[in-house]
């Protein structure tokens, strides 16, 4: 319903608009600034039924000058008879003068607006319930950009993954179960052995989805090739395109490999550059904070031993500074430690920290694990209090700032 809107006012305005045009209804009520009759005195004389009509007379043109300068737009009621006298109907009757008529007009006209207002709302209340469709606005080559499908793409990688690994999985002793595996999985037309010629062996060490997948055009949104990229045990590294079909796309249910499958290239490998204006390094508090606080705390952190890290964590420190390995490395030694300095700020400013201050540091640790051990690198954020150098966060992997690529030997 619109704002303001007021029934009894649009009533009002039907019933001023069906009014007679011949002039207001000669009982109306005085329009307001009009004055107001004072209370008619019975005449006792000649002289005073003469004084009371031009008075009345008087009173009339001033109302009339008075309702004049309001505009058109306002009637001017007649006053009652000079004398005082008025009509009352009879018990049971009617007003005369079309009275009686007007007010059973207004009447209706309210009551129709009111079923209006309620038939309004009514509809408000309806369409409410029930929205109407809105298109999504999404263009085909947006959806292609961004993935959106309602194609079941997890299950179908899983899907895929197992094809993919019972295809490069080659092994003459068992050839008959794996092409048995392989047809449980495929269409009639589809080879069976995946194009194995049953001569030599070979193992897949680990298999990952690589982030390929194209539409199949013979199969309109219930069918993609999706790449599968094979770890040999041998290094060889082998992308396979595996068509899927899936028949129901709300479950998932419904899957085949519905075409032989091929070899993908990989993806080319570009030069990084060097890093852009890298930060250096606080020697001086990179070799304190070495000893002082960053080996007990990576022995503490590496145990995940709650009771001795509260001594070197920050109040508000991070879930994983607080957490630790849980004894997945052993041992740790701190080899290297390198506290970075504010952007901007050279090694030689003899850079003074102040309470409150905080900075990242790449801690280097060599742990334990079985009968080797690995060295990993940390970014560890520490803040300064007044009791010292404490740890806020910590973070695994640091970044190389020299860039290119490795030397091969």
């Amino acid at each position: 319903m619109q704002a303001g809107y007021n029934p009894v006012r649009a009533a009002e305005e039907i019933f001023a608009r069906a009014a007679p045009q011949s002039g207001p209804h000669p009982y109306a009520p005085a329009p307001a600034g009009a004055v107001a009759p004072p209370q008619a005195v019975p005449a006792q004389t000649g002289k005073d039924k003469k004084r009371l009509k031009r008075e009345a007379r008087q009173r009339a043109k001033a109302a009339a000058k008075a309702n004049a300068g309001k505009g058109s737009d306002t009637a001017t009621a007649p006053l009652p008879p000079a004398d005082g006298r008025f009509d009352v109907p009879r018990p049971g009757g009617r007003l005369s003068g079309g009275r009686g008529t007007h007010v059973a007009a207004r009447m209706t006209a309210l009551v129709a607006v009111s079923l209006l207002a309620l038939g309004t709302v009514g509809v408000m209340a309806y369409n409410a319930g029930h929205p109407t469709p809105v298109q999504s606005g999404i263009t085909s080559a947006e959806a292609a950009k961004y993935r959106l499908t309602s194609f079941p793409v997890e299950k179908a990688i899983a899907f895929a993954d197992r094809y993919a690994r019972l295809c490069a999985n080659q092994n003459p002793d068992q050839a008959e179960q794996r092409q048995r595996a392989l047809a449980r999985l495929t269409s009639s037309g589809v080879d069976t052995t995946c194009g194995w010629d049953g001569k030599g062996s070979q193992v897949v060490g680990y298999s990952v989805w690589s982030g390929y997948m194209e539409p199949i055009a013979e199969y309109p949104k219930h069918g993609y090739f999706i790449g599968i990229q094979l770890q040999m045990t041998t290094g060889a590294l082998r992308t396979l395109s595996i068509p899927v079909w899936v028949d129901d796309l709300q479950t998932g249910n419904g899957m085949r490999v519905v075409g032989d499958v091929g070899t993908l290239p990989q993806p080319d490998q570009a030069t990084p550059p060097t890093v852009m204006d890298p930060l250096e390094v606080d020697s001086q508090l990179s070799g304190d904070l070495q000893g002082k606080l960053f080996a007990d705390f990576f022995t503490s952190w590496g145990g995940s031993n709650g009771t001795t890290l509260t001594r070197y964590v920050a109040p508000g420190a991070s879930g994983a500074a607080r957490a630790g390995l849980h004894g997945a490395l052993q041992s740790p030694e701190v080899s290297g430690v390198e506290v970075l300095l504010p952007q901007g700020v050279a090694a030689s400013d003899g850079h003074q920290w102040k309470v409150d201050d905080t900075t990242w540091a790449r801690v280097s640790v060599k742990w334990k694990t079985g009968d080797s051990h690995v060295i990993e690198r940390y970014r560890v954020r520490i803040v300064l209090t007044d009791q010292g150098w404490f740890v806020k966060d910590i973070r695994a992997g640091t970044p190389d700032e020299a860039g290119g690529k490795a030397p091969v030997s």
